[in-house]
This record gives structure tokens, C-alpha cells and sequence, in this order.
């Protein structure tokens, strides 16, 4: 019964920040609402582009989770090698599933009529690649400092990442779309 309350106790909190974080990501969305509604292939790539963010950083996390548990992360001043192989690595998986989300919006988008030209291609596919790299340095980032926080507060890192990289993958993934939607198409 200890284990449960400590879990209850460390994540609570952190639950109830993700939910707040989470519910505010919309607010960017009102402002390119007509271009996202105007451009059908961004519609449908939104969703596909929030759950794959929010996966990187599930990754991320748990792969720096892991790496505490076995006594692998070093006393670097931010990460060390093995963190930073895996951010290369889940960079470079990024780059290939945003192209791959975008090619696939737009075959959707075709299906249901809409006309696809090649300029706005380009332009959804530098949207979707440079919203998928931005945020896994985010999420990246925010993974080590509050992984770090959590070890030195003695607190399992494992009850906190998780929400909090999947909260900051929702609320990012939405204003950062919208700020790259408004400024470039």
C-alpha cells in the first residue's frame, strides 16, 4: 500500500498541471482556424502529428528513466552520450514520420477531392517537419530538467515524465502547428 501513495502522491500533481497544459493547446488553433479548415490535408494531419510528438516523448522519457534505473546517466551538465544518440535518433525517426504524415494527409485529401498542388505540399510538409523537430528539442529538453529535478527531490522520474512530456507534446504540438500554419501559408 506504501508503493500506491507514493505514486499517487508524486503524480497527482503533475496530473492535474498535464490536464490544465493539455486543455489550453486549442486556444493557438482558434487563430489559423480558417486556414486549417481551408487546407484539408492540415486537418487531417493534426491529430497524426499530436499523437506522434506525444510518443516521441514517451520515448524520450522513458529511455531517460531507464538509463537512471541502470545507473547510466553520468554526472553531465545536461545529457550524456547515450541521451544524445537517442535524441539523434529520435530526430532523424521525426523527419521521416513527418514526411511520411504529410505524404499520407495528402493522399487522404485527394480521396475526398481535394486538389492538390504541389506548392502547398511543400509548404504543409516544412509545417509538419519543423513542428516535429522543434518540439522533440522541447520535449528533449524538458525531459532532462525535470527528470534531473525529480532524482534530486528523490522522487520516482517515471511518475512524472510521462504526463508531463505527453502534456507539453499536446499543448506544444497545437501552438507551435498554429504559429507555423499563420506564418507560412
Amino acid at each position: 500500500m506504501k508503493l500506491e501513495r507514493r505514486i499517487l502522491k508524486e503524480s497527482f500533481m503533475i496530473l492535474v498541471l498535464a490536464s490544465i497544459l493539455s486543455s489550453i493547446g486549442g486556444i493557438g488553433l482558434e487563430k489559423v482556424q480558417e486556414k486549417v479548415f481551408s487546407i484539408l490535408p492540415l486537418l487531417i494531419l493534426l491529430p497524426a502529428l499530436n499523437g506522434m510528438v506525444g510518443n516521441f516523448g514517451i520515448i524520450f522519457s522513458s529511455r531517460y528513466t531507464t538509463l537512471h534505473y541502470q545507473k547510466k546517466l553520468g554526472k553531465e551538465k545536461f545529457m550524456n552520450k547515450a541521451m544524445k544518440k537517442h535524441l539523434i535518433l529520435v530526430l532523424l525517426i521525426s523527419v521521416i514520420c513527418a514526411f511520411y504524415i504529410s505524404t499520407l494527409s495528402f493522399a487522404v485529401s485527394f480521396m475526398k477531392g481535394f486538389k492538390i498542388e504541389p506548392m502547398i505540399y511543400i509548404k504543409v510538409l516544412i509545417i509538419t517537419i519543423l513542428s516535429a523537430l522543434i518540439l522533440v528539442f522541447i520535449i528533449s529538453a524538458m525531459t532532462i530538467v525535470a527528470g534531473n529535478y525529480s532524482i534530486r527531490k528523490k522522487e520516482d522520474p517515471d511518475n512524472i515524465l510521462i504526463p508531463l512530456t505527453t502534456s507539453i507534446a499536446d499543448l506544444g504540438s497545437m501552438l507551435i502547428f498554429s504559429l507555423l500554419v499563420y506564418t507560412l501559408v
